[in-house]
């Protein structure tokens, strides 16, 4: 559960004690929690532009094959329509994702450190890495910007494992639709977990 935040590990750097006085390293503390959090919502934020057209493109497309299978009572029929559902399921949690996304700015992130600095503050000198203090601090609003943010790059790779695997063999039809089959298993497992995991952040 807690991978989605392990991905955000590459932009903090934890303190290590020295001769600083408690206020400047509070001061840097804060200003590490805002920069690894506005690094993360920069960045998701064109992402979203990105994969929210992309997404839409290829379940429109697959939506076309499903119609004309289903029209031609193709025996790949029920593969297309699995599909077709699974990749706008994709599009709902992108949506949903991405909404929240594009609602938070710098000053919502500022207001969550307020608020919560002194619980961060005491987490993170009781933890001796960053997986200690995401643990710790589950259940804050921090750590629900973390996930919200980093749960992008993971709705990206659903859509991009899935697309690849339709693209592979295209020459051989048997071999494509056998791809596309193996994909949605893999596709529908990967949206229940995403799904699971964001009510518990989200939803409770």
């Amino acid at each position: 559960m807690k991978k989605f935040l392990k991905t955000a590990a590459f932009f903090i750097v934890f303190l290590t004690f020295s001769a600083l006085s408690a206020t400047e390293e509070d001061s840097i503390f804060a200003t590490q929690l805002y920069n690894q959090a506005y690094a993360l919502l920069s960045s998701a934020k064109p992402q979203c532009k990105e994969l929210t057209q992309k997404n839409k493109t290829l379940a429109n497309a697959v939506s076309e094959l499903y119609k004309k299978a289903q029209d031609k009572r193709n025996t790949a029929t029920n593969v297309f329509a699995n599909a077709d559902y699974l990749l706008k399921f994709l599009q709902e949690r992108i949506d949903e994702t991405c909404g929240l996304v594009e609602i938070a700015n710098e000053e919502s992130i500022r207001i969550i450190i307020a608020q919560e600095f002194d619980q961060l503050l005491s987490q993170h000198k009781q933890s001796a890495n960053f997986e200690e203090f995401i643990d710790k601090i589950f259940g804050t609003e921090y750590a629900k910007f973390l996930y919200l943010v980093t749960s992008v790059s993971s709705l990206e790779k659903m859509y991009t494992k899935w697309a690849a695997k339709m693209v592979a063999n295209r020459k051989d039809v048997k071999k494509m639709i056998s791809n596309i089959a193996a994909a949605n298993t893999e596709l529908k497992q990967e949206l229940t977990d995403f799904t699971k995991t964001f009510k518990l952040y989200y939803k409770k």
